[in-house]
């Protein structure tokens, strides 16, 4: 990728890639697409990279964070990174499971398993969105777009990678299970409490409807109580619900509304990648390949004990418009990340920015940033006149885990001949103030203040 208006780029790891010595005959396969990350042992940064091949497959990327963080430093001075910093590259699982986890297939390459076309991909901290709210383990989720459409959790910790789709038990209230279609991505939902996890479902092609899965926690296929991975993750149990609704042409839809029938469900053909707002994670941001840009905002009514869909809906905003295979303006919106709130340059973004990678008839992908209304709109890398690259696919922001703020550090892809993984960084990038050792930061909610104490 080509950095522009300032920010800067080096790249991480390309197609054919095999990192010396580091124990694994594991050559990094093509067509790279979506992106988790998570600290998988103290100083090592975990990237779990998708390959929306037709043999797919997904990789998993070590780095080691204080080489990461000199690179990132140096190239921000001007140079270039100076250091390697990839410390092993490998396939992501070492077995799977067809069946919830009764028997389990070992795998080391694609050789070895049947999957098709991972698209978009999304990382998942324990916990997510307060004290038992969100999955209960490190999560990554990723579907086929095509193929046998199937949707799949990754337990990142053990690397074992389970099916989903088909197999999740029905529960009451809407249609049953974990449906099969051509998944691009699925974008986690804060419930509120914590029985509960919600995921946005999203088709590109298929049914094209959008779903949104609401699974019982701790609870196996059957409904009986149960901790394994599946259960405690909300994934073993649960049912479905569509939208209804439709994109809006511009402006705001009011009146989205949640049921278990097919008709009036929000249906477009391009539906792509999806991602939750980590200021407000009942908010999501969609990218639409022939629609544009748009932000979902909803209310997940669990005041009985259970989801009540009827009392349940959502609004849609559209931010973007969508301009048809035009280099220099945004359009064909594929790849989304929407970043934690922060402050850059002496701006504050309080509900954080969006970045947004196209996939575009011209062949050359594009990432843009901007507020979540739209607005700052900022060209920020391409890979016109690079003829052996196409798409830029996916987009993550990895700021946090590298002790920079929010918005300062991305990790994108790209495909093509020499598809990549690469590190764009902000001209605004700022280091994050970390709390001094020993302190507690304790909220007096009653007086609207912020004490430390120590501990």
């Amino acid at each position: 990728m080509i950095p522009r208006n300032g920010w800067k780029a080096f790249e991480v790891i390309s197609v054919g890639n095999d990192p010396i010595s580091d124990g694994f005959s594991y050559a990094m396969p093509g067509t790279f697409d979506g992106l988790g990350a998570w600290i998988s042992s103290p100083g090592t940064l975990s990237v779990p990279i998708n390959h929306e091949t037709g043999d797919g497959s997904i990789s998993e990327v070590n780095l080691n964070v204080a080489a990461l963080k000199t690179a990132i430093a140096n190239t921000i001075g001007g140079g270039s990174p100076g250091v390697s910093f990839v410390s092993s590259a490998r396939q992501a699982y070492g077995r799977w499971s067809n069946d919830g986890g009764v028997s389990w297939i070992p795998t080391v390459d694609a050789t070895t398993t049947t999957f098709g076309r991972f698209c978009s991909g999304q990382s998942y901290e324990p916990e997510e969105f307060g004290q038992g709210r969100g999955f209960a383990d490190n999560v990554y989720i990723t579907g086929e777009e095509g193929g046998t459409n199937r949707l799949f959790a990754l337990d990142l910790a053990n690397r074992d990678f389970y099916r989903i789709s088909g197999l999740a038990g029905t529960a009451p209230g809407g249609v049953g299970g974990i449906p099969f279609d051509s998944w691009e991505n699925a974008a986690a939902l804060d419930t509120g409490e914590t029985n509960h996890v919600a995921l946005l479902l999203s088709p590109d092609g298929g049914t094209s409807r959008m779903q949104l899965y609401i699974g019982e926690k701790g609870k196996d296929r059957f409904g009986a109580a149960s901790g394994d991975f599946l259960a405690r993750n909300g994934l073993a149990y649960g049912s479905y619900y569509y939208l209804n609704d439709a994109l809006p042409s511009s402006g705001i839809s009011l009146d989205g509304t949640l049921d278990a029938t097919p008709a009036g469900a929000l249906v477009s053909s391009k539906l792509e990648d999806v991602d939750t707002s980590p200021v407000d994670p009942t908010k999501v941001v969609l990218g639409d390949e022939d629609s544009g840009v748009f932000t979902f905002d909803f209310n997940l009514d669990f005041s009985g004990g259970s989801f009540n869909a009827a009392a349940s809906g959502f609004t849609i905003t559209k931010i973007h418009n969508h301009a048809n295979d035009l280099d220099g303006a945004i359009g064909d919106a594929d790849n989304v990340e929407w970043t934690d709130a922060t402050t850059l340059g002496g701006t504050s973004y309080p509900e954080g920015l969006i970045f947004v990678n196209e996939d575009s008839g011209t062949v050359n992908g594009e990432t843009w940033m901007s507020r979540p209304d739209g607005s700052g709109l900022t060209l920020i890398a391409d890979n016109i006149g690079i003829a052996t690259a196409t798409e830029s696919t996916g987009v993550l922001d990895v700021s946090a885990l590298v002790g920079y703020m929010p918005g300062s550090i991305i990790l994108t892809a790209n495909q093509g001949s020499i598809a990549s993984l690469t590190v764009l960084i902000n001209p605004q990038a700022a280091v994050s103030i970390p709390e001094p050792a020993g302190w507690l930061l304790i909220c007096l909610a009653a007086a609207g203040q912020f004490r430390r104490f120590r501990a």
